[in-house]
């Protein structure tokens, strides 16, 4: 049988498609979060959260959801808290003094807690589509340990995304478990809410499956209607622009023509490798990061309008995660980032961007891969080799 043409492909995907129609039945529901067009807001998520977490709130389900996401906040983080305040005492607190904050000194949410000696104090900052600015997470929680100086302090980075914190203090906290979390409050606690309440947490529920986390029914569908016309949407898919995507694919083609280099993890929002020079010296030692178990990593951070390189030492043997650091830090004049207070799972110790918000403007990718390659190369011919050196030189 002869393949199809184009045009065939396209009029079939529009006649023969009853997922689709599926699909946008489900889409076309009325969704209030839809219609203010603020799925992506955060400073609406912000209040949404704020009012959940406050037992006294008028959504009547008192201190359910505050307690859950402290607890899986503890539970998520175990290995990275190091204060005596755990999952247990988060269960038995007395949340009818809870205090919730927003915008104080410009921390989106701060949650205030005290039981007897144990005072608790815990700031989210709350990211889903801008990027960290300013050193913001560094001045919040300078001003978190001025003012709440006798207080246990916590620091959660909430976004949807696998992004690592400018500053280590802060506790990675993704929208899953908040997705989960407010889908167990339609599942066990609709007994407490009255109809608007709870038809206002089902389309928020909708909202985060839909934009925020990913609809498993969604998902599904779509991978139905992209098995049967998979052609076509590869068709539509060619004409589809994704500067993020091209970005990350042009990065990976530098990585991969440089023999010096190897590509590690090829993704569209951190793309990480390393050298041969550092691979033949550097144990693989990493535990829950790379799979090659590398736990020492170039990453390109690809996000929001930026591009910004790093090296990392990763999480895993800490032993060997000292003795890393330390050798770093012998080294100031190339790895300036390396003498900061040292994080429990991931530490940058280097840094060079590439691209700013400003050199996306009316640019595409054919724009930018001049500008791109001239910071790689630049790179490669600076920084790279003086690092390979230091790492041939002095690592033993």
């Amino acid at each position: 049988m002869p393949d199809h043409t184009d045009e065939e492909l396209l009029e079939n995907f529009i006649l023969n498609n009853p997922e689709l129609d599926k699909l946008e039945n489900m889409l076309s529901q009325f969704n209030v979060l839809e219609t203010l067009n603020i799925v992506n807001a955060e400073l609406r998520h912000s209040n949404i959260l704020a009012w959940l977490l406050n037992p006294n709130s008028n959504h009547g389900i008192g201190e359910h959801f505050s307690r859950q996401f402290l607890k899986h906040f503890a539970i998520n983080n175990k290995s990275e808290l190091t204060s005596d305040i755990t999952i247990f005492d988060f269960e038995l607190f007395n949340y009818s003094d809870i205090e919730i904050r927003r915008e104080w000194n410009n921390i989106d949410i701060l949650i205030i807690l005290k039981e007897g000696s144990k005072k608790v104090v815990v700031a989210i900052e709350n990211k889903i589509k801008s990027p960290e600015h300013s050193k913001q997470l560094q001045r919040y929680r300078n001003i978190i340990e001025s003012e709440f100086k006798d207080y246990t302090r916590f620091f959660i980075y909430l976004t949807p995304e696998s992004v690592i914190p400018s500053d280590e203090k802060w506790v990675l906290f993704k929208y899953d478990t908040v997705a989960d979390l407010v889908d167990d409050l339609l599942a066990n606690k609709q007994d407490l809410m009255n109809e608007s309440v709870y038809e206002f947490i089902r389309q928020y529920s909708v909202i985060l499956r839909r934009y925020i986390v990913g609809n498993s029914e969604i998902e599904q569908i779509c991978r139905q209607i992209y098995k049967k016309h998979e052609k076509a949407l590869d068709l539509i898919f060619q004409y589809r622009p994704d500067l993020d995507l091209e970005v990350s694919e042009y990065l990976q083609e530098l990585i991969r023509q440089e023999s010096e280099l190897i590509l590690d993890t090829p993704g569209k929002t951190a793309i990480r490798f390393t050298s041969n020079s550092i691979d033949n010296k550097i144990e693989k030692k990493s535990e829950g990061w790379s799979t090659s178990k590398r736990i020492l990593l170039f990453e390109f951070a690809n996000y929001y309008k930026r591009l910004v390189l790093r090296l990392y030492i990763g999480p895993g043997d800490q032993d060997y995660r000292n003795k890393l650091i330390e050798f770093f830090k012998a080294k100031p004049e190339l790895f300036k980032l390396a003498d900061r207070t040292f994080g429990k799972k991931w530490h940058a110790v280097y840094s060079k961007e590439f691209l700013k918000v400003k050199d996306y403007e009316d640019k595409d990718i054919e724009d930018l891969k001049p500008i791109i390659n001239k910071h790689f190369n630049n790179f490669l011919q600076e920084d790279l080799r003086k690092i390979n050196e230091y790492f041939e030189q002095k690592w033993v």
